[in-house]
């Protein structure tokens, strides 16, 4: 029994289609994904199609992460999102997704005991099993507590876009790092590869994909200029492989307190990427 494990793809589309075309090689029998399917990068909706075209021709188990769950939450109870830095990724991403793909993503459980013929059963989550946007790392506090409690050997989650696998006696916890943007100070796309022979034997693996084309469609689709520092934050991520945007949005934070700016300012985020190199 081989499955492959994809998380973090963040509308990825490019990084995504390579990944597929280079785990179909390796025949899996199945296919679980972890969530965070959209969000940052552009089209949206040609991620979610090709994610429900390619589940017609092969088995695939979904899991809903924080970034669907930003999305519906926006359908029941709208945020007040608007374009820039702050939060114009988000309303773009919204904007551009349709009523039936955010049914699909309700339609996902935040995490699930997985039962597949042939293996032993594991749990997929994207943040832990209790919450879709926990985060935690592998030889923490957190790491060991997750893994005490689950009943299963295998644990499979996502959200912290850093791969690793974490071992704990005879249970495992697989990180298979961020499929469309990682932050590991590397630049291709990653996913994980576990064959089960009586036990889980994991692999991380990484797929070299065309980050230009996906750099382009940010300007070609409109969500630079409406993203603004936060889009051209992204372009460095898949660039470089280090999180401008997370160190970004902290920054915008420590201005804002020392000056009382709101966050929203886009004065604060200029002099963020200013300090932070972001072009």
């Amino acid at each position: 029994m081989r499955i492959a494990v994809l998380s973090d793809i963040h509308s990825n589309r490019a990084a995504l289609e390579a990944v597929l075309a280079h785990s179909v090689a390796a025949s899996p029998e199945w296919y679980v994904f972890l969530g965070d399917y959209v969000t940052d990068c552009p089209y949206p909706h040609k991620t979610v199609e090709l994610l429900r075209t390619f589940a017609e021709t092969h088995k695939c188990v979904f899991i809903r992460g924080n970034r669907e769950d930003y999305i519906l939450n926006n359908r029941n109870t709208p945020q007040g999102w608007t374009y820039g830095s702050k939060t114009g990724a988000l309303k773009y991403t919204f904007e551009n997704l349709t009523a039936e793909d955010l049914d699909w993503f309700a339609s996902m459980p935040i995490s699930m005991r997985v039962e597949l013929p042939g293996a032993e059963p594991f749990t997929a989550c994207h943040g832990s099993p209790e919450q879709s946007n926990y985060l935690f790392h592998a030889d923490t506090p957190e790491a060991e507590q997750m893994i005490a409690r689950q009943q299963t050997r295998l644990t499979l989650c996502g959200h912290s876009h850093i791969p690793f696998v974490f071992r704990r006696g005879d249970k495992l916890l697989v990180n298979p790092g961020a499929l469309g943007m990682p932050v590991n100070n590397q630049t291709r796309a990653q996913y994980a590869m576990l064959e089960y022979n009586g036990c889980w034997q994991p692999e991380i693996l990484s797929v070299e994909y065309d980050i230009e084309k996906t750099a382009a469609e940010f300007s070609q689709s409109g969500l630079l200029e409406k993203s603004r520092v936060w889009g051209r934050g992204l372009i460095g991520t898949i660039r470089e492989g280090v999180n401008y945007t997370v160190m970004a949005v902290r920054l915008v934070e420590k201005m804002s307190r020392e000056t009382g700016i709101p966050v929203t300012d886009e004065a604060l985020w200029e002099a963020a990427a200013q300090e932070l190199n972001i072009p």
